[in-house]
């Protein structure tokens, strides 16, 4: 266990946020068995005052959870002085239970809210408040996942070893293991999958553009984009930034070393699946036919994909050679 100023801090922030989003479940739950917005009664007059309020607290907790997020990698890169071998936030989180299973659900709520807000700001739009049990049984679900979540942060934090020695990130993250058992993570084998995977996902894209039974699809090409994307960065471009073959990492790359050019690899990564998920989400369960969210979605795919090349070409045109 490491009680620090950060650490103290960063739980009792997620605490009182939990706390507020309790409030505003409570409140969510008395909508969803009381709506009915044909009834002229003080009841649903209250039920739609308070579903304001509820939207504007879940507006209010998405901002502080998104700078939270991003405050947990730095507190784990933090903690790396205190922990025996440990070389960067790799280190940290090998020393915790369940820290990468954390950092994963982070991820998970963040699209989730995401969707929420998506769903949020076209009820408001709306006269008759059309999704309103839809954006409630939402939150209901991230609500859930906050409880987890919660629990996990206590669980990391409590957990960390200050005397277990940890493998550094080139071994946890060694090119010689396996995904599944069966897919090799060399740095040429993930590239190429990439390649393929982001072929398939802007294929599915621009065909979605004209036919709207394959957004939905296109959906779900962006969700294994962004899965198969970190991949990439762990094993493909990361060793092209650090110039070192036998160095994978996914945190040192966010390191001031080398001009804490990782935020800018998740951040594009992360917004390009999350605008083709919505597009998915959209049509599922919204019904718009909007394109606007393919065209955010390829603009910020098409960011990482240059910086991607900027590091791994650039680095052939300098060298001479590949890594």
């Amino acid at each position: 266990m490491i009680l620090t100023s950060a650490t103290v801090g960063y739980l009792g922030a997620q605490s009182a946020l939990f706390a507020l989003s309790c409030v505003a479940g409570v409140r969510a739950w008395k909508i969803l068995r009381t709506w009915d917005f044909d009834a002229t009664s003080p009841r649903q007059y209250a039920n739609e005052k308070s579903a304001y309020l509820v939207s504007t607290i879940l507006v209010f907790l998405l901002f502080f959870k998104l700078i939270l997020a991003v405050y947990l990698v730095y507190m784990i890169d933090s903690l790396t002085p205190f922990i025996k071998a440990a070389m960067c936030g790799v280190g940290v989180l090998n020393a915790t239970v369940m820290g990468w299973e954390l950092l994963g659900l982070k991820l998970i709520l963040l699209c989730l809210f995401g969707l929420w807000l998506l769903v949020d700001s076209k009820d408001r739009k709306a006269l008759d408040y059309p999704h309103v049990r839809l954006k409630f049984r939402l939150f209901l679900i991230v609500l859930f996942l906050m409880v987890v979540e919660l629990v996990l942060d206590f669980v990391v934090i409590f957990s960390l070893e200050t005397q277990k020695v940890v493998s550094c990130c080139s071994v946890t993250f060694s090119n010689r293991n396996e995904l599944g058992g069966f897919i090799d993570l060399g740095r040429s084998t993930v590239g190429a999958l990439f390649g393929v995977v982001a072929v398939l996902y802007g294929a599915f894209g621009v065909a979605s553009l004209k036919f709207e039974k394959l957004r939905f699809v296109f959906g779900v090409a962006s969700l294994i984009y962004a899965g198969i994307g970190l991949l990439f960065i762990i094993y493909t471009a990361s060793p092209y930034v650090y110039e070192l073959p036998t160095h994978t990492c996914p945190f040192c790359i966010i390191q001031k070393e080398y001009g804490y050019v990782g935020y800018l690899f998740y951040t594009t990564l992360f917004l390009g699946s999350f605008y083709g998920i919505r597009r998915g989400f959209s049509h599922a369960f919204l019904k718009e036919t909007n394109n606007n969210d393919i065209w955010c979605s390829f603009m910020w795919s098409s960011l990482f994909i240059i910086l991607s090349l900027w590091y791994t070409v650039g680095y052939f045109f300098k060298n001479g050679v590949w890594l």
